[in-house]
């Protein structure tokens, strides 16, 4: 527990310091932020006692304690500069996420992809075992219609963001380890360094921990076969310890049997969201959750209620024909995951895609061209900047020209507010409309949802 203190966010709307926020501010810390835009979760943070300044100015930091910070903040961000200036203590988001868990029993869940589907799914099992956890996640977790959830219980189940290679801040008793991938490479600079990091993480388990990880992922094998300690394997190939056998798909749900240690568990397992990458999330919450003592008749019940997060293949109402999902991928390995994802519904899918931060698509490109092989007609827009700067050569309309330089027919380039009125001229009853992306590509989601329901 933290002494009780004043504390200011700058950059409070963002997803991992708002989770952050309103833990403390449910705990009864004094709780101000800033942030550049209005948003529904400072609207909702506002609602819970939160008070959010837009814009930033050193009139907000008031008497604060500390002043807490994320990676995306620049370092001459005029509160964050004044903090210095006054001597005010300050941290990084993942430095006071850390604190956090003292006292509790960490569970941290890293990897490329997958870490919010398993954090919610973990905290969701963990709180119908009536175990009472803290969590912060990457997303709003449909069942708890937040990014956080504040406990009593003795566990705190996190998302350790590997992208800014901030995780090596944590020292969890567990981890959860779901693939390794060429993934912010803004970052990283190469493979390489991100091996390297994922290796002083798991050294940074206590050596009284466990290790959890997918056993299908390579580098991930290669990093934990000569771990000293505590480790537990989950995945599909092989023999893992914890192993998904019967796999299907019907409609949206994955529906599965569990061998754990050479057990074959009576009953069919059903998790709510599609995809057999959601397989491998939802083995590591069984993993998890099974060696934490949870009855499994919970584990079941949970995976089978887990309503999703938002921007993770989440279905939007609408009246209008054709289907409506949004989903946050961003790398070519997660946009080929949800379009195979879609397969056994036999709808054409019709992919809008915008790019996230120049450096991705520079040194994906060639992935990028090859994971719309699974989408029958693919619009692209300009790419989401993400605080990057331009880099010459780097454009969606070079990605989109290569795409039709090799024979892809179906393909268009257009700016993004042009895709709602293009959308609505070719999509059809047997159509499934994706809208992927990290950025603001959301706007159109929302205005797709929202145009062609009250038409």
């Amino acid at each position: 527990m933290i002494e009780k203190k004043k504390m200011h966010f700058i950059g409070i709307g963002g997803i991992g310091m708002s989770a952050i926020a309103r833990i403390l501010n449910r705990e009864g810390h004094g709780i101000t932020g800033s942030d550049e835009k209005e948003s529904l979760i400072i609207k909702n943070m506002r609602r819970e006692g939160i008070k959010c300044y837009i814009g930033h100015s050193e009139k907000n930091l008031g008497d604060c304690d500390i002043v807490v910070y994320s990676s995306s903040i620049d370092r001459n961000n005029v509160e964050l500069r004044l903090a210095r200036e006054k001597g005010f203590t300050i941290m990084h988001r993942a430095e006071m996420l850390s604190k956090m868990l003292d006292g509790k029993k960490s569970v941290a869940v890293t990897g490329a992809h997958g870490k919010t589907t398993t954090t919610a799914t973990l905290a969701l099992t963990f709180k119908e075992a009536g175990m009472d956890p803290t969590a912060a996640i990457g997303g709003e977790a449909l069942n708890f219609q937040s990014n956080a959830v504040h406990g009593k219980g003795d566990y705190f189940i996190l998302e350790a963001d590997e992208s800014d290679g901030s995780f090596l801040k944590f020292y969890p008793d567990y981890a959860v380890l779901l693939n390794i991938d060429r993934e912010h490479f803004d970052y990283f600079k190469n493979i390489e360094n991100a091996i390297d990091a994922y290796q002083k993480f798991i050294g940074n388990v206590k050596k009284d921990g466990t290790v959890f990880y997918n056993a299908d992922d390579m580098r991930l094998k290669s990093l934990l076969d000569g771990y000293p300690g505590k480790k537990v394997s989950f995945g599909i190939i092989g023999n893992p310890e914890i192993k998904a056998i019967d796999i299907k798909q019907i409609g949206f749900a994955m529906h599965f049997r569990c061998v754990i240690r050479d057990k074959v568990m009576p009953e069919e397992l059903t998790f709510s969201v599609p995809g057999r990458h959601n397989v491998i999330n939802a083995l590591a919450v069984i993993a998890v959750a099974y060696d934490a003592g949870i009855d499994f008749e919970v584990i079941k019940a949970s995976l089978a209620s887990y309503k999703g997060t938002k921007r993770r293949f989440e279905i939007k109402d609408t009246d209008n024909g054709f289907m409506l999902v949004e989903d946050y991928a961003h790398h070519p390995t997660e946009i080929a995951a949800v379009l195979r994802a879609c397969e056994p519904l036999k709808k054409n899918r019709i992919v809008v895609f915008q790019p996230h931060r120049y450096t991705r698509t520079k040194d994906l490109f060639e992935e990028f061209i090859d994971c719309f092989k699974y989408g029958e007609h693919i619009i692209l827009t300009d790419i989401y900047a993400a605080s990057e700067k331009a880099i010459r050569g780097v454009t969606t309309k070079r990605l989109f020209l290569e795409m039709k330089r090799r024979g892809m027919k179906n393909v268009e380039y257009m700016k993004k507010d042009a895709i709602t009125k293009r959308i609505k001229d070719i999509a059809g009853e047997d159509d499934i409309v994706l809208v992927l992306g990290a950025g603001n590509i959301n706007e159109v989601a929302a205005e797709l949802a929202r145009k062609v329901s009250v038409e």
